[in-house]
């Protein structure tokens, strides 16, 4: 008796166990954390970063000098007379350095590159992580598409089956049934492209996010529309409107290649204008050369150090390359200050219209309540008068389509909301 109680609880164990496994249950959370760790264009912004940082890090090689060491064997003499003939080795040490007083510049640009693309690498994630959200509520609308076509579905059904009895009961006409029979074969129909076009949806969020399935998986969205409560704690202070456009992406990236225009621009007024300092050295520790037909030999050791300065003087003619290079970035300068004023004032603009479409969004989202509460007592009471025979199918069948559709403008208010403070919530750094 007990082996029998042990394998039974053992078998209940393994069934729990292969039904948990049966079950994918995704939130928004999890399905944002996936798609950060495994999409491509998080990958390459991360390729990119790392580039930057280490061209940044490693600009300080530009000040080491260059260094060469050489050893060298030789033998030579007359070509009439071998008694002269000699043999020689020789080992010399090198090193040379060029400095131009556009160094500096040149390393500034680098690091503003460097911090430039960490926040670029920064907007990416935040602009994937918006993506993902908006697109898991999108699919939460879709699934409560495919919920409302199979009530629709299984009501259509239960009035064909109905008036098939009040039929056979003589109580409704011919054209009653046949009325039903259609309604209820479309709401198949709608029932199995409402699902189709969620499946296909999933699986290419699935894909985006990198959310792996196994084939004999069914996947759960943990979630739900009415989150939009949740997602109200935004905090956005008017007072604060000019930090909020100063930290928006598009402004920030505009005011970066100002500044990386800036410095490229001071980089070559440095190297153009200002001389180049040139230092070298050479060192030659060994010197040995024998004289065959002598049988003498010696040995010498030497150094020098040479220093210069150069100046480019073509770049000091009017017109020069140089020159025209120079104007070419303060054209560049004043027209991304230009752009930079104009984003301004759209990113100012666009804080307030999501403002308001929030508030509109709000306001007719607790009119679609209302109206889908109406619209369900309605039904329910049209749904006990048909069944009572006070109510005509056609009547019924207008009012429940009233409901669906009520229920789902419920759904889609709810879903526009979302999507309006979650753009909200990005563009002010949320």
């Amino acid at each position: 008796m007990k082996q029998r109680i042990t394998f039974i609880c053992v078998f209940f164990i393994l069934l729990s166990f292969t039904y948990a496994q049966e079950y994918l249950e995704i939130d928004v959370e999890s399905a944002v954390t996936s798609a950060l760790e495994n999409q491509t264009s998080v990958k390459e912004s991360a390729i990119e970063l790392n580039q930057s940082q280490r061209k940044y890090l490693h600009s300080w090689n530009s000040i080491l000098p260059s260094l060469t060491a050489g050893l060298t064997g030789s033998e030579g003499g007359n070509l009439t007379d071998s008694s002269a003939n000699t043999v020689g080795l020789n080992a010399n040490v090198t090193a040379s350095l060029s400095l131009n007083l556009g160094l500096a510049s040149k390393i500034k640009a680098l690091k503003a590159s460097y911090e430039s693309g960490k926040k670029d690498y920064e907007d990416t994630l935040r602009q994937i992580e918006l993506e993902v959200r908006k697109s898991f509520y999108s699919l939460l609308y879709m699934q409560s598409q495919v919920e409302s076509s199979r009530e629709a579905l299984e009501s259509y059904k239960n009035q064909y089956e109905q008036t098939k009895t009040k039929k056979e009961k003589g109580l409704v006409p011919e054209i009653d049934l046949l009325t039903s029979q259609v309604n209820y074969e479309s709401a198949k129909i709608d029932y199995k492209n409402t699902e189709k076009s969620y499946i296909n949806a999933l699986l290419e969020f699935l894909n985006e996010t990198g959310i792996q399935v196994e084939a004999d998986q069914k996947v759960i969205l943990k979630g739900s529309l009415d989150d939009y409560e949740s997602l109200m704690d935004y905090n956005f202070d008017e007072s604060k409107i000019d930090e909020f456009v100063e930290k928006n992406s598009s402004v920030r990236s505009i005011k970066d290649s100002i500044e990386q225009a800036k410095l490229s621009k001071n980089q070559l007024i440095s190297s153009s204008y200002l001389p180049s300092l040139t230092l070298s050295a050479n060192v030659n520790p060994y010197s040995y050369s024998y004289g065959v037909a002598a049988d003498t030999s010696s040995t010498s050791n030497s150094w020098s150090a040479t220093v210069g300065l150069s100046l480019s003087l073509d770049n000091l003619l009017p017109g020069s390359s140089a020159s025209d290079s120079i104007k070419d970035y303060d054209d560049t300068i004043a027209s991304l200050e230009l752009q930079l004023q104009d984003t301004k004032l759209q990113v100012r603009t666009s804080l307030f219209e999501m403002l308001n479409e929030i508030e509109i969004a709000k306001e007719t989202l607790e009119n679609c309540k209302l109206n889908e509460e109406l619209a369900k007592k309605t039904y329910d009471m049209a749904l006990v008068a048909y069944k009572n025979g006070t109510k005509d199918l056609a009547s019924l069948q207008t009012i429940q389509n009233s409901y669906t559709n009520a229920l789902l403008q419920l759904r889609n208010q709810q879903l526009n909301l979302i999507d309006n403070i979650l753009e909200l919530k990005n563009t002010i750094g949320e």
